[in-house]
């Protein structure tokens, strides 16, 4: 009877988590065109304001991905994401805010994203972690390829809604519907009934006898034993060799898709001549993808093996993309062929993403799980910005459609991280994630 009442009451848990992250990524997805118009149409913005205000959306992963992981693995992680949620929704809110009282300017529009991205490293971190903690690690497959669909359909469908949004109540009101995604968001996670963490970190070593006047500072303690918590999460992505695949898989994919959105938003304007609506389709393409590989994880995984199949997604993912520099021909043939690039890509990638998270998850003990998030968020989304410069660069050095195919070709020099690893050898996750005494010996080998 117990094991019932608790597994109805994961699921009535991950049913919140489910709904309020769908709600909030839709309300995102409004919200950031919604800003961009903001700081265009009200602040006359050009372009490059616009890759300040972009950048500094992702530069609090560089700053403070790192940091902020020893924090997720002492505290709730529930309560951490209800902190960020309020804040997102309050931050959010206050732009429209400022712009009916007449003092938004465009320094608050860099301000914001900033403390936005702040609080949306401080989620993703606890949120990857609470996961595993709220549906067991035994469903944990089933509920990232929920998650990731809620993302996929939100990519998918989300920059039209927000276009509808936008132009029936203005871009100033749109904002307030991310700020209502966001409570909302809170409002679920409150539903959710706290449990007790099974797995805590291991306790600190006693330090030795000092005398008084050698004692460490309190400030210097503090930052020492951040600092080894720190290099804990570090050691143990880049010493487990399935994980530091994984890292420099994601790290290539990022910098070179980045660079390659860059420049074909403007190549297929410039060039093939896209309208904004054939463009957009062609977006949407990777979204209908993607959306169509998270369904389709679990049973490729099944059929070909778990690390074949993430092999295999890494693979025809990033080859994919160079199908948008080899599309020649009439207009009709380059749109289709364009397409199906960002669809087999978004397909690929689907499938391989939901294994990628269930499995980095199952490699890692409770208790570290906040650090190798934030050490793989960390190395994810600080590539980001690095990314959209170096696709700039390299398109205004070699022109747009040489720049596609170098960056499209670099693609696959993440996937050989992955066929270089034991990863392809896998055929399942593990059954259950290591020990902390496993963690320990595996960080002094």
């Amino acid at each position: 009877m117990k094991r019932v009442t608790a597994h109805r009451l994961r699921r009535y848990g991950f049913g919140a988590l489910w709904l309020g992250q769908s709600l909030s990524l839709v309300g995102t997805q409004i919200g950031t065109l919604a800003l961009s118009l903001v700081a265009v149409i009200h602040l006359d913005a050009g372009s490059d304001q616009l890759g300040v205000i972009r950048a500094l959306q992702y530069l609090p992963f560089l700053l403070f991905a790192l940091p902020l992981g020893p924090l997720v693995d002492r505290k709730d992680r529930r309560r951490l994401m209800l902190v960020a949620d309020v804040a997102r929704a309050v931050l959010v809110a206050a732009v429209p805010l400022l712009h009916v009282l007449g003092l938004l300017s465009l320094w608050w529009l860099y301000a914001v994203p900033f403390v936005l991205g702040v609080f949306q490293a401080l989620f993703d971190s606890a949120y990857l972690a609470y996961v595993p903690q709220l549906v067991g690690r035994e469903r944990l497959t089933r509920a990232n390829r929920n998650l990731q669909a809620s993302q996929s359909a939100a990519d998918l469908g989300g920059p039209g809604l927000g276009g509808l949004v936008c132009g029936a109540i203005g871009a100033p009101l749109a904002l307030l519907l991310d700020a209502l995604s966001f409570a909302v968001s809170a409002v679920t996670l409150a539903l959710i009934k706290p449990f007790r963490r099974t797995e805590r970190p291991a306790p600190e070593a006693p330090m030795p006898d000092t005398p008084a006047s050698a004692a460490p500072a309190p400030v210097r303690q503090a930052v020492a034993t951040w600092w080894r918590e720190v290099r804990e999460g570090i050691v143990f992505v880049f010493r487990q060799a399935e994980l530091r695949a994984l890292a420099v898989e994601t790290a290539v994919f990022n910098a070179c898709e980045q660079g390659i959105l860059v420049l074909y938003t403007v190549y297929a304007v410039q060039e093939l001549r896209f309208s904004p609506l054939l463009l957009g389709l062609t977006l949407a393409a990777g979204g209908v993808g993607a959306l169509l590989g998270t369904f389709l994880s679990e049973r490729a995984s099944r059929r070909l093996g778990l690390g074949r199949t993430i092999v295999l997604g890494s693979v025809v993912g990033s080859a994919s993309f160079l199908l948008v520099p080899a599309a020649a021909g009439g207009r009709t043939a380059v749109f289709a062929v364009v397409c199906l690039g960002f669809g087999l890509a978004g397909v690929a990638t689907g499938i391989s993403n939901v294994l990628q998270v269930s499995l980095r998850q199952m490699l890692t003990p409770d208790s570290l799980t906040g650090r190798m998030t934030a050490s793989l968020r960390f190395v994810a989304y600080g590539m980001v910005p690095i990314g959209s410069v170096l696709g700039g660069v390299l398109g205004s050095a070699l022109g747009l459609r040489p720049g596609l195919w170098l960056l499209s070709a670099a693609l696959l020099f993440g996937p050989l991280a992955i066929v270089c690893s034991p990863l392809p050898g896998r055929r399942t996750l593990p059954d259950r994630p290591p020990t902390d005494g496993h963690t320990k010996a595996l960080e002094r080998s």
